[in-house]
């Protein structure tokens, strides 16, 4: 009760995460809202206007149920009308558009992703501009005239703008609700003769000011002949910059579990917090020595965030030590837990979707658990020097993070660095010292000796980083695969709250139900290994060039492929979260000959180019699926006097008039029809 009190905005916290999230999966209707409203003014009032001490006790909760209901619908109807902010208006309406870039342009493998605002529609009827509702994301042809865009460039391109796609295949990404939280309603692909730059916006933007500025010190860096992974991490790390960051790269720090310091978050908003504090550390001799350090704090700090992009990880690192900053002016303890919600509440009040964002919650559990295990964990061992005391703090906040990140870490990644500990023993204080050596060079890159020496000391602090993580990387065993879906990190989450009550209060019912929840996400876990080894599959997968299609029969994983290396990176994640063995790609065997499979009682014939060419058979062989990719064109009446399928599946290989042809035929047969395109990903569970 006493935390409770203590920290007020973990109590708004709460319901405005609540109301959050209601609004993903429950429609409620505007009466309803209206009518929360209205019981949490009443219960506000009430516990104004009750002035004896006897009944004020009474109805003492009526005010914090009141700010509840009120904060929980408050949450709700932001969340609806920043979904109305984002929507686009002008889906799938092909004609010549008027964009600007509202972001800089970031280099993809075959194309520039660039993010559009102020879009307008020429209408060719009445000759007028109509303004156009929402956000996209353009995609440009790769070439020497697309790699010049700037931020605040203004275009003229020929598009339609199309809703982007949902996920099609099980247990993918689903990048549709991504950019739909990211505020972007729509995307469309430019080739090189659809698009014209017109002009550059004039209008005063802070992000356009702060990409300037960061472009500015990155090429700082490359004055200095900082160049390839180590300017790549170099950027990443201190500004924010990413687009250099290969995927080789990106995969050996995320695999090592120490991709959170490739973006600037807490750890380096912490570190430009220490340093200016220590820096202005003469100012503490009277209390408007301290305002005047605590307001230079506050706006070297911003102005750090401005430099790194502004993204949501420096925001809210930035938001929650300007209040540090703040309550250190007013020469109060600052209660760090009630400063970090105070943080998170002010942040989902100005976009309910930062919730969902996975670097949110990645930092704010990290955070939380550092300051509430990290006292604790320092206690197990007892170092005798300075040195090995230093090495072991280090270790407990290491242990520490893992233990409030890992459930996120299992559920979106899939996996766990083993060697966690080594990687953070070597990454946070190689990591702190290339910041603080960064912040060397841009104080005296005017400096020719000095400077060349500081530049020197970072690229190879930068190059020992990288060599280390791939060196760990490499070693055996480094990471292990391990799937959670949301209602075990859900469950994982209570255990560790419940243990933490116990041993911080030494209550045993705490302890009771953190064993309980434990024994519930292995139950989770038994029942989808029970389902894996009882069910019987077909899948036919949706990819745009290639054919894929999986038969599965308990944890056996059998898969015909025309790209083995997409077919693992479309269904690998599915097949670890179904628990299934490693893929065989099958060719012939005693079940599937030539595209004909007999699989588990069910007759499926996969149309190849072979089959087509093949003379007509007398009698027209009976199946139960024909499955038609390969990119194939056929001419489906020829075909269909050769087989007669009950159903007829259509992946996304095959061309949409293709696929219509197909369809109709159908209609006409009584023949059942799916395409993967329309539909996604078909899955078929054979009973026996």
């Amino acid at each position: 009760m006493d935390f409770l009190q203590r920290t007020p905005f973990f109590r708004l916290a709460i319901p405005l995460i609540a109301g959050i999230i209601s609004y993903q999966y429950v429609e409620l209707f505007t009466w309803s809202l209206l009518l929360m409203f209205v019981i949490s003014f009443i219960l506000i009032i009430i516990s104004f206007l009750v002035s004896e001490s006897k009944r004020q006790f009474q109805f003492r909760w009526f005010f914090g149920a009141g700010i509840s209901i009120f904060f929980f619908a408050l949450a709700y109807v932001l969340s609806a009308k920043q979904e109305h902010a984002d929507a686009f208006d002008h889906l799938q309406q092909k004609g010549i558009y008027r964009v600007e870039l509202t972001a800089a342009p970031n280099e993809k493998a075959n194309s520039y992703a660039c993010r559009v605002g102020k879009i307008v529609y020429f209408d060719t009827l009445t000759h007028s501009f109509i303004p156009v509702h929402g956000q996209a994301i353009l995609y440009f042809k790769k070439d020497s005239a697309a790699s010049k865009l700037l931020f605040g460039d203004r275009l003229m391109v020929y598009a339609e703008f199309m809703p982007p796609e949902k996920a099609a295949n099980p247990d993918v990404f689903d990048y549709r609700i991504y950019l739909k939280r990211q505020g972007i309603g729509a995307t469309s692909y430019i080739s090189s003769v659809n698009w014209k730059l017109i002009g550059h916006s004039t209008s005063f933007s802070i992000r356009r000011e702060a990409d300037k500025c960061r472009n500015y010190l990155l090429n700082i860096y490359r004055q200095f002949k900082i160049q390839g992974d180590e300017f790549a991490v170099l950027s990443a790390l201190t500004l924010g910059y990413t687009d250099d960051l290969q995927p080789d790269l990106r995969k050996s720090y995320s695999v090592t579990g120490v991709m959170h310091i490739l973006s600037v978050s807490g750890m380096h908003v912490s570190v430009v917090y220490v340093v200016i504090a220590f820096l202005l550390s003469f100012l503490n001799k009277s209390r408007w020595q301290k305002v005047i350090k605590s307001i230079l704090i506050i706006l070297f700090l911003w102005a750090y965030a401005f430099l790194s992009g502004m993204s949501p990880a420096v925001f809210r690192a930035a938001l929650m030590f300007s209040f540090v900053a703040f309550a250190d002016c007013l020469e109060r303890k600052s209660l760090i837990f009630n400063t970090i919600f105070m943080s998170a509440v002010f942040m989902l009040l100005y976009n309910p979707n930062f919730l969902f964002d996975v670097g949110f919650q990645l930092s704010y559990s990290a955070v939380l658990s550092i300051i509430l295990f990290q006292p604790t964990v320092s206690k197990w061992v007892n170092p005798k020097s300075k040195r090995s005391a230093l090495i072991w703090n280090l270790l407990a906040v290491s242990i520490a993070a893992q233990l409030g990140t890992a459930p996120f870490t299992l559920y979106y990644f899939q996996q766990f660095p083993n060697y966690f500990l080594l990687t953070n023993l070597i990454a946070i204080p190689l990591s702190s010292v290339i910041i603080y050596l960064a912040m060397v060079l841009f104080a005296v890159s005017f400096i020719p000796y000095l400077s060349t020496a500081v530049a020197f000391l970072l690229n190879k602090s930068l190059w020992a980083l990288n060599f280390s993580i791939v060196s760990i990387q490499n070693l055996p065993f480094s990471t292990v695969h391990i799937s959670f879906d949301l209602r075990q990190m859900i469950i994982v989450f209570l255990s560790i709250f419940f243990l933490s009550g116990y041993f911080y209060s030494k209550k045993y019912p705490y302890f009771i139900l953190g064993l309980l929840f434990i024994l519930i996400a292995l139950s989770f876990n038994l029942q989808v290994k029970y389902k894996s080894l009882t069910t019987k599959r077909l899948i036919v997968y949706s990819s745009q060039k290639q054919t894929h299609i999986n038969f599965i029969h308990g944890t056996k994983n059998y898969v015909f492929s025309t790209d083995s290396t997409e077919a693992v990176k479309i269904a690998g994640t599915f097949w670890q979260n179904q628990k299934l063995e490693k893929p065989v790609f099958i060719k012939n065997n005693n079940w599937f000959s030539d595209g004909f499979a007999c699989f588990e009682g069910t007759r499926i014939l996969i149309l190849t180019p072979d089959l087509i060419l093949r003379k007509t058979i007398s009698t027209p062989f009976e199946l139960d699926y024909l499955i038609i990719g390969n990119g194939l064109k056929p001419k489906i009446d020829q075909v269909m006097e050769s087989v007669h399928p009950r159903k007829i599946i259509v992946d996304k290989s095959i061309s949409k008039w293709y696929a219509e042809q197909i369809k109709k035929v159908c209609n006409l047969r009584k023949i059942g029809f799916y395409s993967v395109a329309d539909q996604g990903a078909y899955i078929l569970n054979i009973s026996d």
